[in-house]
């Protein structure tokens, strides 16, 4: 991505240059004139012009997976030349975070010319530019120390220079020295950035120092994005080598990394950003065995074969899957953290740091204090925790003791400026938790480091979870005193158990005497009353810890249901006793009802013929009765069968054997007593049966 630099922006930033972290060499340094946008496409298209003369060029630059755009243009103080920064695109339309490649450009009579590097017009051309203005990857130092590749042996002992439990994007290494794309690049030659790494992420990202060593210079006072002013760490290693940290975000390099300062593994030096030959936010790192200051104010030297501790392929060495599909191979490292076959893949590069922090983070549980019960009618339980750290700390986290397992208890929360943390945990997000709990801290810092911290507080959770919500609805009722009443249920985390439905008549106090108890499955139950009064209802439902949803407020029913006062007989009155039986005739149903309280209804039957009967009574309508039929012999006395079916809406059978009686005596009733009213009716049957024997086989 380009970077945008107001005027405003580069005069703020060359002010920014009078402080310095460190003492290094004092680089007066003059802004570059940005070329506007109609200026940016006249020299890119001049740029894509001269690619196109050449058709091996074209061919070649058509099969790679990347493509080059424009990052930055310059233009010379006399306006007649121009210097061009050529990023890298992948498919997806991102700009690799890198360093970029550059070109020069021309005024001519034709217009804008081209001038790739090793073209004659090189060197002049870039001389019209102040070498304060050329990025140090690309200048001719006069003061460079000439150095061999392959004089130094692989160096160890170093790790990634972020911090352990993170991992961040490799975004190139040997890509450093190669032309892709094939007019423009290298970005720096082999000679310097034959071991130069580029690690990115979507956002800025903390540094920690690679190895143990003392601060050699450091600068953070560029502005952030700046495309002339890098800042910058140089640490010099024990082992006497220097470990180059370039890019770095403004005022981001702790305050104590003066010259000389001991700096061990691990410990943070700064911010990742796009300060200087840079085509987004990344940490351009790489170890060298000399290093001297560019002309345009950033350090540089040639990188030495160094392998990382916590790199797993390729002896220490990290590679991109694009570097070791596209690229020839280098050092014998041939393996990246990634799919091969799909190079580009976002999911690729990430290299995880084993860099354990030098300054882990500490940090203090504050509230609740140990002892202290939770919960209490409120899933929250109010959290405070101190954290403290050599940079800051920089979120904490709650965890639980959860079936001997420590979980985290919601999100990690930030900190203020001061490392402290107040939040409202959600304890019901563990589980229905109620009883003992035992609590520790999390801390994070500024780099990355996470710590457990050892001190464990105990306190008592009182039902972490609410209890379940019922409702009653509005009940079903029919011209009789039976009544379905209805009801939803929501759960709580802990699940049902049971349901408990009081009742009484209007006008009386609830009693625990008229509490009807139901499965956690039940929505709906039968009930009975008398005829003439009204009836109030409340619900409550109970969770599996045993805790009750409360009752409604101000002792107050959910529903009421008044029942009627009278009723219309049916047309087999009277028929209450044996005497007043009615005639009933196998096979014909004989439909009842209940009216008024208390009626009974008696039947006769001739049985003179069959000695065997099915009796079977079935209800009627949404309120039809549920009874209990009583078969007697002759003498209307004697019992011969009974059957009873409890639940509403049930038909009830038996099979009765009345052989040698010449009559038999049905008594129907309902089965609960007062279940009366016109609607409460049921049909009756009874038909001849014959009785089947399975044969006995004896061995």
């Amino acid at each position: 991505m380009a970077k945008k630099l107001s005027f405003f922006h580069l005069i703020s930033t060359v002010l920014l240059l009078l402080s310095s972290v460190a003492a290094s060499p004092s680089v007066n340094i003059e802004p570059p004139t940005v070329a506007n946008q109609d200026l940016r496409e006249e020299l890119w298209l001049a740029y894509l012009a001269e690619l196109d003369k050449s058709s091996a060029i074209q061919s070649g630059r058509a099969n790679d997976l990347l493509t080059p755009v424009l990052d930055e243009a310059f233009i010379s103080e006399d306006g007649q030349t121009a210097m061009l920064w050529i990023a890298l695109q992948d498919p997806s339309g991102r700009i690799l975070a890198t360093e970029p490649g550059m070109v020069l450009a021309r005024n001519t009579e034709l217009g804008w010319s081209v001038v790739f590097p090793g073209d004659r017009a090189w060197a002049e051309t870039l001389s019209s530019f102040p070498a304060e203005q050329i990025p140090v990857e690309q200048a001719v130092e006069t003061n460079r120390k000439v150095e061999k590749i392959g004089e130094v042996k692989s160096l160890g002992g170093y790790y990634l220079p972020y911090v352990a439990g993170t991992r961040r994007w490799l975004e190139g290494s040997i890509l450093h020295f190669h032309s892709f794309p094939e007019r423009g690049y290298p970005s720096c030659s082999q000679n310097d950035c034959a071991y130069a790494y580029d690690f990115t992420d979507v956002n800025h990202f903390p540094l920690v120092a690679s190895k143990d060593g003392t601060v050699a210079a450091a600068k953070d006072s560029c502005a952030d994005g700046s495309s002339y002013c890098t800042n910058y760490v140089v640490l010099k290693s024990t082992d006497g080598y220097y470990q180059l940290y370039l890019h770095l975000a403004y005022g981001t390099v702790p305050d104590k990394l003066t010259a000389g300062a001991t700096v061990r593994r691990g410990q943070y030096i700064g911010d990742t950003d796009d300060t200087g030959y840079s085509t987004s936010n990344h940490v351009h790192f790489m170890v060298v065995r000399d290093w001297w200051m560019g002309s345009s104010g950033s350090p540089w030297g040639y990188s030495v074969d160094v392998r990382f501790a916590d790199v797993a392929i390729n002896s220490g060495i990290p590679r991109t899957c694009y570097e070791v599909t596209q690229l020839p191979i280098q050092n014998g490292a041939t393996e990246c953290l990634g799919t091969k076959t799909d190079p580009l893949n976002a999911n690729n590069d990430w290299f995880p740091s084993g860099n354990t922090g030098a300054f882990p983070p500490s940090g203090v549980l504050k509230r609740p204090i140990e002892g202290k019960v939770v919960a209490t009618a409120n899933v929250f339980m109010d959290v405070t925790a101190q954290g403290t750290d050599n940079v800051r700390a920089t979120k904490v986290a709650l965890l639980a003791l959860v079936d001997d397992i420590w979980k985290q208890v919601g999100a990690a929360q930030p900190t203020d400026s001061t490392g402290l943390a107040d939040w409202d945990a959600d304890l019901c997000a563990l589980g229905p938790l109620n009883g003992p709990l035992a609590l520790k801290l999390k801390v994070w810092d500024h780099e990355g480091n996470e710590v457990v911290m050892p001190a464990v507080t105990t306190v008592t959770v009182d039902h972490a979870c609410l209890p379940p919500v019922s409702a009653m609805t509005t009940p079903i009722t029919t011209d009789s005193t039976a009544v379905r009443l209805n009801w939803t249920a929501a759960p709580s985390p802990s699940g049902l158990s049971k349901f408990e439905l009081q009742w009484r008549v209007i006008g009386s106090a609830w009693a625990a005497e008229q509490t009807i108890t139901l499965g956690a499955g039940a929505r709906s139950t039968w009930f009975v009353g008398s005829m003439g009064k009204i009836y109030e209802f409340r619900l409550r439902a109970f969770d599996t810890n045993g805790q009750a949803e409360a009752w409604p407020a101000d002792d107050s029913a959910e529903v009421s249901v008044a029942f009627p006062s009278t009723c219309a007989a049916d047309g087999g009155e009277p028929d209450d006793t044996s005497q007043t039986a009615r005639l009933l005739e196998p096979g014909i149903a004989e439909t009842r009802n209940f009216c008024p309280e208390g009626d009974v209804d008696w039947f006769e039957v001739d049985t003179a013929d069959w000695p065997y009967y099915l009796v079977a009574s079935t209800p009627l309508g949404e309120a039809g009765a549920t009874v209990k039929v009583s078969v007697y012999a002759s003498d209307a006395a004697t019992l011969l069968a009974e059957s009873n079916t409890p639940s509403f809406l049930e038909p009830t059978t038996l099979f009765a054997n009345v052989g040698g009686q010449s009559h038999m005596f049905i008594k129907v009733e309902p089965t609960l007593g007062s279940a009366t009213g016109t609607a409460a009716q049921y049909a009756l049957v009874i038909k001849p049966q014959y009785a089947h024997w399975l044969p006995l086989i004896w061995r």
